[in-house]
């Protein structure tokens, strides 16, 4: 990593922990900001111009470190994928992020905006609220592992496509199994019709019992949903209370409520 490459991890480290815990970080001492030269000449001009081909690919963020080195591997493997058209509107490939010996494991839709410039999942508006939602039955970011089916970003967040759903899924299942998660909760329509196979409402979804490759699955509504409809709020505030009880069967802890158990924020 070139001094550069440092000072834009340092940086983009300092945005993602604003986004996430709304507050900042003082530093001892100043960061000095590294001025590069641009080298030039006949072999950087013949680089440039294979640079313009792939310069999503160049734009691309440096992802922080997976939590462990399976997952740190099989991120380099696939963080230049190509396999859709998405690759070429992205400015950063979202692998996903967390604790790689989580019990639960939360699945959403696809990056949005401030997950695409930040390389994160859920780090924007809806990311804030997940972790309130966290915080409400005693998990945080450090005890749960987030991904996405999609790992780009689609043009002005619509909707994913099958094709792209199809092309990317695979990356989804061997996250899956590699964590192993001893539950997964699927945030939104797409990620349960996903995992669970169904055409179903996620209102149905919500009501029944579910399973993927023997581990139980949680259908809930996503974040931004419920930032978008609040009414919604009371039947997640439902959902939470489901991983809570599933948690405290696993720890043999009682099915009393959790000191941090508050009804979903507003």
């Amino acid at each position: 990593m070139n001094e550069k490459e440092l000072i834009e991890n340092i940086e983009q480290f300092f945005r993602w922990y604003r986004q996430v815990y709304d507050s900042e970080l003082i530093l001892d001492h100043p960061v000095a900001r590294v001025s590069i030269a641009e080298p030039s000449g006949p072999a950087v001009q013949k680089g440039r111009q294979g640079h313009a081909q792939t310069q999503n690919i160049s734009r691309r963020a440096v992802q922080y470190r997976q939590t462990s080195p399976e997952l740190q591997a099989f991120y380099e493997e696939i963080r230049d994928c190509q396999q859709c058209e998405l690759h070429k509107t992205r400015k950063n490939f979202v692998f996903g992020y967390g604790n790689a010996q989580a019990e639960v494991m939360f699945v959403g839709e696809a990056p949005g905006r401030e997950e695409d410039e930040q390389g994160l999942p859920f780090v924007g508006a809806a990311g804030k609220l997940l972790d309130k939602m966290f915080a409400s039955i005693g998990l945080s970011r450090d005890n749960v592992y987030i991904a996405n089916v999609l790992k780009c970003r689609p043009p002005d967040n619509r909707d994913p496509r099958p094709e792209e759903i199809a092309r990317c899924e695979p990356y989804l299942i061997k996250q899956i199994q590699m964590i192993k998660p001893k539950l997964i909760v699927a945030l939104g329509r797409f990620a349960a019709q996903s995992l669970l196979r169904l055409e179903q409402p996620l209102g149905v979804m919500r009501e029944g019992d579910h399973q993927y490759q023997n581990i139980p699955v949680i259908v809930t509504y996503h974040p931004a949903a419920l930032l978008r409809n609040p009414a919604l709020k009371q039947k997640a505030w439902q959902d939470l209370k489901k991983i809570k009880r599933f948690l405290d069967a696993r720890t043999g802890e009682s099915d009393s409520p959790h000191p941090l158990i508050s009804p979903v924020p507003e």
